[in-house]
């Protein structure tokens, strides 16, 4: 895992079959927020997409690589100061050669984030 205990950490996870929510708590500390804003700290797309890489492999047991994305749209701007908890929710259908996904990150007031791409198991 890239981020996982670094910038964030799962603080606890649900999972029913090719579903699951994890619960993750940005930790405000983490040097990308140093360099991200300084004062001001806002969550990379970037970083954002990583943790749903890395909340679908802990849900698919399997090590994952992304192998496109069909769709990304950032909704909202998270921070570690406004929403330090999020919830990941992930459907991550088989496919052919990996999963198919779809994932949103959001708290109990909005959506930050709406991702649907293709993973491969390595």
């Amino acid at each position: 895992m890239l981020l996982e205990d670094k910038y964030y950490k799962v603080t606890d996870g649900k999972t029913d079959g090719p579903n699951g929510i994890f619960r993750i708590q940005l930790l405000p500390d983490s040097d990308v927020y140093r360099g991200h804003f300084p004062g001001n700290p806002v969550c990379p797309g970037v970083c954002n997409i990583e943790m749903i890489k890395e909340c679908t492999a802990r849900l698919t047991g399997k090590k994952l690589f992304i192998s496109s994305i069909k769709q990304c749209r950032l909704t909202a701007i998270a921070s570690p100061s406004v929403c330090p908890e999020l919830d990941i929710r992930i459907n991550a259908q088989p496919s052919d050669e990996g999963f198919s996904v779809s994932a949103k990150i959001s708290d109990a007031e909005k959506v930050y984030m709406e991702y649907k791409g293709e993973m491969r198991v390595l």
